[in-house]
């Protein structure tokens, strides 16, 4: 329907993206996304970092240290931080699962507000800036938090850098549904969120050579050092809509707004329809289908170190290769997946619904076997396990490019903000929970005790592979578009003022 609506607007001659705002736009949302991702997920190597070559095969206490070596991990089971020797600093593994899972207390606390704010105000640009500023200071702050506050309050700037992940990851729908039409919609957007493949593809070898040559608490100044930068360069290139930008072609602007559904310059007051958001079965299948994928291939990228740490016994150098190479495959995957879905989308030969619940199942339902298949392996299959492990993970990018993740710029356009808010909310929530279910499924670090790991991910693949499949849809719904402000409900305007 949303194809048929652009068809009938005059159709202007679509300006070259290479040079264009739009592009600079999207390359800019890709950095926010890539360090946003770079600032938080690197923890999973600081850990291996840290616990390098501490403790000896018997379990007996290190020298120098005030903890008690843990035979299996190499590591310290009692969390002494402020030790006698230098980069002397160990987590237990109820510590490491509780950091891990730090982060997403505060991406899921800032969803709803965030997604509120910009579908409310359009500040984009403010929000990632905010964002992208204090959590590069706070990963700079951290070598010393870590050293000399402890554990407790390292937590709570984990907290805090999982809030600021979210001021930079949320706007960017928002502010690209303002940049791009559905003809470059999948494009873009996968461009957009390409950065975060990027980083999970290079964060851990990055973390790994710098773990070698200059410590542990290089990756973290390293990390907060690019998100204060690009918060510079943010403030001269990114602009919340063509009409504010200095800089964008009188070409480029009309092109944008004769092909995008009207975008309410005149400043038409919205109301969001909170009542129809919260009782729509296609919303609810996005937000539950979210949850268990999620669970599944986040749990699959943060531990995966861990898991070459504890089983496969790969040196610390190879172990951020290894748990690289499912990034880099995925990120290969991402690239190709949107043109593809643009290209599938635009033959018309199915419904967009359709199509998204094709490249949905190859992007749930295979991983699962895959994962099925990885947890009946033998250690001593360490590169046939990887091989699996990769191809698994990376084909997650078919059903997030162009399976169930983009739905909601289908179905509801003009409240992508707050419906994404309410999904991350939701969605996210496994980020701090597997973490910790993990450690806990995993006291021993045994190859038996990994393998109910991979079965649980199998498991979290094949419930989200069904839910979208059988209640999922694309079709723009009846309250999708902005309506001006004459006789909406009672209850949306209460609802309004609550969230307010």
């Amino acid at each position: 329907m949303a194809e048929k609506n652009e068809a009938d607007k005059p159709q202007l001659e679509t300006p070259s993206l290479f040079g264009s705002c739009r592009l600079t736009i999207t390359l800019m949302c890709t950095v926010a996304a890539f360090n946003s991702l770079l600032m938080t997920i690197n923890l999973g190597m600081v850990i291996v970092c840290m616990n390098k070559g501490h403790g000896d095969s018997n379990g007996t206490e290190t020298e120098g240290s005030n903890c008690t070596a843990n035979p299996e991990f190499q590591i310290q089971s009692a969390c002494g931080v402020n030790t006698t020797e230098v980069e002397d600093v160990r987590w237990d593994k109820t510590a490491q699962g509780m950091l891990l899972s730090a982060t997403y207390y505060g991406v899921v606390s800032m969803q709803l507000l965030t997604g509120w704010l910009c579908d409310k105000f359009g500040k984009t640009k403010l929000i990632m800036i905010c964002g992208s500023t204090i959590l590069g200071v706070t990963s700079v702050l951290s070598p010393l938090i870590i050293e000399y506050a402890g554990v407790p309050f390292f937590f709570a700037a984990r907290v805090v850098k999982g809030a600021c992940m979210c001021c930079m990851l949320s706007p960017v729908l928002p502010l690209l549904r303002r940049w791009t039409t559905s003809k470059e919609q999948g494009l873009l957007v996968g461009l957009a969120f390409a950065g975060c493949a990027l980083a999970n593809a290079a964060t851990y070898p990055m973390a790994g050579f710098m773990c070698n040559y200059s410590g542990w608490r290089s990756i973290f100044y390293y990390a907060g050092g690019c998100g204060i930068l690009w918060s510079f360069a943010a403030f001269f290139l990114i602009y919340d809509k063509p009409g504010q930008h200095p800089r964008v072609s009188v070409k480029e602007k009309q092109y944008l707004h004769s092909t995008q559904k009207q975008d309410s310059s005149k400043r038409t007051k919205k109301v969001i329809p909170w009542s129809k958001i919260l009782l729509s079965i296609p919303v609810w299948s996005v937000v539950t289908t979210n949850f268990f994928f999620f669970a599944a291939t986040k749990g699959t990228v943060i531990n995966l170190p861990l898991f070459i740490r504890d089983v496969l016994d790969f040196s610390v150098t190879e172990n951020g290769i290894f748990s690289a190479m499912p990034s880099v495959l995925a990120l290969m995957i991402h690239l190709i997946i949107g043109p593809l879905f643009d290209w599938v989308r635009a033959k018309q030969i199915f419904s967009v619904t359709v199509v998204r619940k094709i490249f949905h199942v190859i992007g749930t339902l295979f991983p699962a076997i895959l994962m099925f298949t990885v947890s009946q392996l033998p250690p001593d299959q360490k590169y046939i396990i990887i091989g699996l492990i990769t191809i698994g993970y990376a084909l997650f990018e078919v059903a997030w490019m162009g399976g169930f993740s983009f739905a909601f710029m289908d179905m509801a356009p003009d409240y992508v903000g707050i419906i994404q808010g309410i999904n991350n909310t939701i969605g996210l929530m496994p980020g701090f929970i597997v973490p910790v279910v993990i450690s806990n499924l995993t006291p021993g670090g045994t190859s038996q005790e990994w393998s109910y790991v991979f079965l649980m991910f199998g498991g979290l693949y094949s419930v989200a592979c069904l839910i979208f499949l059988l209640t999922g849809s694309s079709e723009l719904q009846s309250w999708g578009k902005v309506k001006d402000v004459t006789k909406e409900g009672e209850m949306d305007k209460s609802l309004e003022k609550m969230i307010a």
